[in-house]
């Protein structure tokens, strides 16, 4: 679902992605919830995963069905709402296993966009989810391998690339802080694209408070877009290196 509201005020593009979600409480499709003070003059992008078409046992987004399909379609609707509204770069939102389906668009699109994610899951082998709800749809020739997120993001911090992971996790969710962020923060080893931030909500795995929200994804975007000038200047320098 596109959203476009009637004044745009926001530079970006946001892509969202919905992670857990109770299916007997929606009718597909299944949508992720706009929870930041400029959502309602932001250009949008709500994705559901295909899988709440063929099933309601599954209550994840990893986005693994159809993907040969559906991950190039998103990719070229990204594509045409930049262009057609002036865009100058994309937020890619999810929680959870939308988070993992966020890291994993942002690193395929290839592009120098943002992922803001709330605790994401890096294996989602390991998770009892995946074998109830994920596992039983493997043999399907649409449903694509799950990889896990530091096989994803092999090439994240690669030389001249200036895309930047801002991840969320919330105080008591300590089993997503060890078992999925501690890997992805060990691969890109203090690297400056990443900035992980554990909140001291009280929460637990979910949602966090709005305003939680409103206030990382503003250091967030703040954050890349410096590391994305950074980035350029770099270049440059080494472009003026290269020609004296």
């Amino acid at each position: 679902m596109v959203s476009v509201p009637d004044k745009i005020t926001s530079p970006y593009l946001h892509v969202l992605f919905h992670g857990f979600s109770v299916i007997e409480k929606h009718v597909p499709p299944v949508f992720a919830r706009r929870q930041w003070d400029e959502a309602e003059n932001s250009v949008c992008l709500l994705v559901s995963d295909p899988i709440h078409n063929y099933t309601k046992e599954s209550s994840c987004g990893w986005f693994l069905l159809g993907e040969d399909e559906f991950l190039p379609r998103v990719l070229e609707l990204r594509a045409s709402l930049l262009q057609q509204w002036g865009l100058r770069g994309t937020v890619w939102h999810g929680l959870s296993s939308g988070g993992y389906a966020a890291i994993k668009h942002c690193m395929r699109g290839g592009q120098d966009d943002l992922a803001f994610v709330v605790s994401p899951h890096n294996d989602p082998l390991i998770l009892p989810q995946w074998t109830r709800e994920a596992e039983p749809f493997s043999s399907l020739p649409a449903m694509a391998r799950p990889q896990a997120t530091t096989e994803i993001i092999r090439d994240w911090a690669a030389p001249g690339s200036a895309r930047y992971l801002h991840v969320v996790i919330p105080e008591k969710d300590s089993y997503f802080a060890l078992k999925h962020l501690r890997p992805i923060m060990a691969h890109l080893d203090g690297h400056p694209s990443l900035r992980a931030v554990m909140l001291r909500d009280g929460r637990g795995h979910g949602f966090i408070a709005n305003s939680d929200y409103t206030a990382q994804l503003r250091q967030a975007v703040d954050r890349w877009e410096r590391h994305r000038a950074d980035a350029g200047a770099a270049v440059g320098a080494a472009r003026v290196a290269s020609d004296d």
